[in-house]
């Protein structure tokens, strides 16, 4: 098939031509998520570029360093049924920002708005608050996009692999993995550590920016294909049977669950904290105490062995007088003997 009949196939997508009919579905979400500053803004600028064959813009605002200026869940139509979400990233997938992430996978909060990152339960409140601004006729593929730059590491990796189930979990779909910078030495590296996560599906590419704005065919290529393969499995899992608003229930009942467990976690951690920070405060003041005995125990040594020491030499002159006044009376008792002595 050439580019020009998966362009076709592309255009033409609608879930009307599914066995089952739309169930309920309209359009697809390409929901791209990740950390920050790994090329999401600009993956969406490149296939922008590439599929209305413009020159390149900066559509969606992409920063050209490791920093992230998308503070809002923004939409870019490829067409009217195939929409790209340019989720907020993460510097770090901790419990808060992960929450957040997975509120906007099950498109549980509003498109095109601002997003922040909520403690405790306000997520769940604005989950409610949203509710009359969601769409369950939205069909939704996860896109993970990492830049391979960033060198794989065993943390990582272990993150990675839970982040991916939690969201296989919620979507029912496993993440396509995007790769940008393709041509970095990383990237053997990167795409095995994926592999090993169990990713299925695939797309490296280097995105157009600013600095290298110049269309090249290999990216291009890839492009039609990245999006030719998300059409095509977004048919493949609406030929099953499907409910979409009995999805979008449970990607929610899913998402407040993750939170309630989210906050029962952070308070036994919080608890064990606490509990840590009591018993480090408890062997504080014992081994303080400890210390103090010891000072006072030292201190009456010393006292003690001073005491004795006084003792010892007044014990030392006692016997020093008793042996000067004992050696004086035997010389004066010598001294009479002699003038007695003398005197007959």
């Amino acid at each position: 098939m050439d580019d020009a009949e998966r362009r076709r196939k592309i255009r033409d997508f609608t879930f009307d031509r599914c066995k089952r009919g739309n169930q309920g579905f309209e359009r697809i979400l390409l929901q791209l998520f990740g950390y920050v500053g790994h090329g999401k803004s600009s993956l969406i600028n490149t296939v922008m570029c590439v599929w209305y064959n413009s020159r390149y813009k900066n559509c969606a605002n992409a920063a050209g360093t490791d920093e992230s200026h998308t503070t809002e869940r923004l939409t870019y139509a490829v067409n009217k049924k195939i929409i790209m979400v340019d989720n907020r990233g993460c510097s770090s997938m901790n419990t808060y920002e992960t929450g957040e992430i997975f509120a906007q996978l099950g498109n549980l909060l509003p498109l095109d708005m601002s997003v922040g990152w909520s403690k405790g339960f306000e997520l769940v409140d604005r989950i409610v608050e949203a509710e009359p601004y969601v769409k369950a006729s939205d069909f939704i593929i996860p896109i993970f996009v990492y830049s391979v730059r960033h060198s794989p590491t065993p943390e990582l990796k272990n993150e990675l692999r839970g982040i991916f189930e939690t969201a296989r979990q919620l979507t029912m779909v496993v993440p396509t993995v995007v790769l940008t910078h393709m041509n970095h030495p990383n990237y053997t590296e990167v795409e095995n550590m994926f592999r090993d996560i169990g990713t299925e599906t695939f797309f490296a590419l280097e995105n157009y920016t600013e600095e290298n704005p110049r269309r090249i065919r290999e990216t291009d290529e890839s492009v039609i294909q990245f999006l030719y393969e998300v059409i095509n499995d977004a048919y493949f899992r609406a030929d099953h049977r499907r409910d979409a608003d009995q999805e979008m229930i449970d990607r929610k009942l899913f998402v407040l669950n993750y939170i309630h467990n989210r906050e029962l976690m952070i308070q036994k951690i919080n608890l064990e904290r606490q509990r840590n920070v009591e018993k480090i405060r408890i062997a504080k003041d014992h081994r303080l105490k400890q210390e103090e005995e010891e000072k006072q125990r030292q201190k009456c040594q010393k006292l003690h062995r001073e005491r004795m020491e006084r003792l010892q030499q007044e014990f030392e002159r006692q016997r020093l007088q008793a042996q000067y006044e004992h050696e004086e009376r035997m010389r004066q008792l010598g001294n009479k003997k002699g003038k007695n002595n003398y005197k007959k």
